[in-house]
């Protein structure tokens, strides 16, 4: 069963159990206020924007993003508070610490608000990591956060996670007891591995359930989502130095991991490019 957390976080157990069975739900990650914050920022939004379907340009991509489901990219420039979830001072440390074996520095892979609405299908079960041909091992080169922000339950979608699946054979499928419910209320937010095989709930109820995913790659990989395009220079610049560290505005150093450097700007680190 997935194991709750509170405050004060005992990151000496929590580490361990996301390294192994490969996640842990952390009881609330966002204060109340936050929650409303961004919901009211991303209410405006969407209020203005209207629905946009998926056009990937893969058919069957667009039918596992989902056809009756939100998904937005960009989120620092659409919604200037989610920089309080892609560098949430209290779990970015595990981001980085759970990586530390097999990478110096980490990424923003993708930052993304989903909100499942009524009548969605369950998503079909995926790993995160099949994004690269890289072979799964102890340490994991991706990890996400799942922010909660209206509570996940049962009836709405709540995520299906297989702990431990990361150790499967490649070719092992989850079965439904294999799986286990990330229940939680608005403000909570679960940690897991990306090599854990997972998906979305069906969303059997009558309201929209929302959440914003944040996940993090290590620094030599190239993230699926391309912050240098959705992001504007100008946003980039009034971040923290981590922040521009985690959009890829900093140079990749592997000597640690017996590699070279990545991500140069002029043969150098890219944050001269900023403060030009």
């Amino acid at each position: 069963m997935l194991q709750h957390f509170s405050r004060p976080l005992d990151w000496s157990t929590i580490l361990p159990i996301t390294r192994t069975m490969g996640g842990a739900i952390i009881e609330g990650a966002l204060t109340p206020e936050a929650v409303a914050l961004l919901n009211k920022e991303i209410n405006t939004y969407l209020a203005q924007e209207g629905k946009v379907e998926p056009a990937s340009g893969s058919e069957s991509y667009d039918s596992f993003l989902g056809f009756n489901t939100i998904r937005r990219h960009g989120l620092l420039e659409k919604f200037p508070s989610a920089e309080q979830v892609i560098n949430h001072p209290e779990l970015l440390p595990w981001v980085d610490e759970i990586m530390a074996p097999i990478s110096g520095t980490t990424l923003l892979n993708a930052a993304e608000l989903i909100e499942i609405r009524p009548g969605e299908p369950r998503q079909s079960a995926h790993r995160d990591s099949d994004s690269w041909p890289i072979p799964l091992t102890e340490d994991p080169f991706i990890v996400n956060i799942i922010y909660a922000l209206d509570d996940f339950t049962l009836e709405n979608g709540a995520t299906w996670i297989a702990p431990h699946s990361w150790d499967w054979p490649k070719d092992r499928r989850a079965k439904t007891e294999d799986y286990e419910r990330a229940v939680m209320r608005a403000g909570d937010a679960i940690l897991f591995r990306g090599d854990l095989i997972h998906r979305g709930g069906a969303n059997e109820s009558g309201a929209p359930r929302r959440a914003i995913s944040v996940s993090y790659c290590a620094g030599w990989l190239r993230p699926v989502e391309n912050s240098f395009l959705n992001i504007s220079r100008e946003t980039v610049q009034k971040q923290s130095r981590k922040m521009q560290q985690l959009l890829g505005f900093t140079a990749y150093d592997g000597e640690a991991q017996q590699s070279g450097l990545l991500g140069l700007y002029e043969n150098g680190d890219p944050q001269a490019w900023l403060e030009r």
